[in-house]
């Protein structure tokens, strides 16, 4: 029994510094230095993609990290960009990150180096940067091949008014090279021995096949060129609305502004999202698209429409109620009947809407002003009694309704011309009869 105490207390007592120095090495900041760190180049959006791990996480949860980029050109003193990129990682994650060059990556050699701290709530005692991983160098002048002059971006699209920055590779060390913007000479800046630049600003669009852009290398030879292909921006979408004439189909129309429309690039396209239903649809028109009402009684509709081309989106948001944004169709079957003298009698029927009535606004013209102004109620059939007008005059007659439930638009006209009766012996005596005394 004293010889359990014993090692029991022996025990204790070696498990209490252990404990001790556990506590101990978790509180020591851990390095998070980035692994595997690999580069590459997207020539089309001149982008230096970078794919790296963090191997030694702490813990098998996921946590916040911040990386920090760093990015030289020519030479790895020559530091061009820094910049921090927050994420969430667990162990063994391969990360992704992209960076996109003013200078078209193959004029000039790159390095690429990241390290990386723990920023995580949980965990505030791990705040303490990582050794930069090693620099990793990216360029691709060697497999250019075996021409002797090279001009970059090749038919770079751009939105109007960008800064767009060119170089040429020239190994042929010609130094009388003279570079051109639809004719016009700009202005050359040496980078490297056999490598210069040029940057234009706010470049305007010239024509949907894109602006021309060479060089005169040697005299004699035709020049080197490529096309910048400059879009027109895409406009903020203007005067969303929907409406329907049945309760069966909603129609949507929209102001959308100048097509984008160049030789490497379709017109912007337009889609309707219904938030509610979850429902999307291509629009086949620029400015107009239908939308069937869902048959389950939906009272409530939230659309989005988004304009996209290659370089941007636009979206406008609308949210109505089905029944406050009904507009009729024009009232049909308008008849004038029972014209005489002074009377005629208007009828028409109205396009039925569920069991909904109608407001309907009934106008009397005459030499293009308005005389007769008037509102009636009705279900399907209109009828409306013109009265006090002059024998053989000329007037016109018309109507529009609305939906009675709840007023949003009223629909087109209908109307008519037409004569009244020359004034007879009995109109003669009712207009001396009514007459003062």
């Amino acid at each position: 029994m004293a010889l359990f105490a014993v090692l029991q207390t022996t025990f204790l007592l070696v498990l209490l510094p252990l404990g001790t120095y556990q506590r101990k090495v978790s509180s020591e900041p851990l390095p998070l230095t980035p692994e595997s760190l690999k580069v590459s180049i997207n020539s089309t959006c001149q982008c230096l993609n970078l794919q790296w791990s963090v191997h030694n996480l702490p813990y098998h949860q996921e946590l916040q990290i911040i990386v920090q980029i760093q990015i030289s050109r020519i030479k790895t003193s020559n530091v061009v960009w820094v910049g921090n990129y927050s994420t969430t990682v667990k162990r063994n994650q391969v990360l992704h990150w992209s960076w996109e060059s003013e200078l078209p990556l193959e004029c000039a050699t790159h390095f690429v180096r990241i390290r990386s701290v723990m920023d995580d709530a949980k965990f505030p005692e791990l705040k303490s940067w990582s050794k930069w991983s090693s620099w990793e160098e990216v360029d691709v002048q060697d497999s250019l091949g075996h021409d002797t002059f090279f001009l970059f971006p090749k038919d770079k699209l751009v939105e109007e008014g960008s800064n767009v920055t060119f170089c040429y590779i020239s190994r042929s060390n010609q130094n009388n090279i003279s570079c051109y913007l639809e004719g016009i000479q700009v202005h050359v800046e040496q980078l490297a021995p056999n490598v210069s630049t040029f940057h234009l600003s706010r470049v305007p669009f010239v024509r949907p096949k894109g602006t021309n852009i060479f060089c005169d290398v040697t005299q004699g030879e035709d020049p080197k060129g490529t096309i910048l292909y400059v879009s027109k921006v895409l406009e903020e979408l203007k005067d969303f609305s929907c409406e329907t004439r049945d309760l069966k189909t909603l129609n949507c129309t929209w102001d959308p502004g100048s097509d984008t429309a160049l030789e490497i690039q379709p017109s912007q396209s337009y889609t309707l999202f219904e938030s509610f239903s979850q429902k999307k649809k291509v629009c086949k028109h620029r400015n107009w698209c239908t939308w069937q009402v869902s048959q389950d009684s939906q009272e409530m509709y939230h659309f989005t429409l988004m304009a996209e081309n290659y370089l941007r989106k636009r979206t406008v948001h609308l949210v109505f109620k089905l029944t406050h944004r009904v507009r009729p169709m024009t009232p049909l079957n308008f008849f004038l009947e029972n014209i005489n003298s002074t009377n005629a009698t208007m009828t028409w029927k109205v396009h039925p809407i569920g069991n909904s009535t109608f407001l309907c606004q009934v106008e009397l013209h005459h030499d293009g002003q308005i005389i007769q102004q008037n509102k009636v109620f009705m279900e399907m059939n209109g009828k409306y009694l013109l009265s006090e007008m002059e024998p053989d005059t000329h007037y016109l007659a018309r109507v529009r309704c609305a939906y009675g439930n709840h007023f949003w638009k009223w629909s087109e006209w209908i109307g008519r011309k037409f004569t009244t009766l020359e004034a007879d012996w009995q109109d003669s005596f009712s207009f001396i009869f009514r007459g003062p005394f």
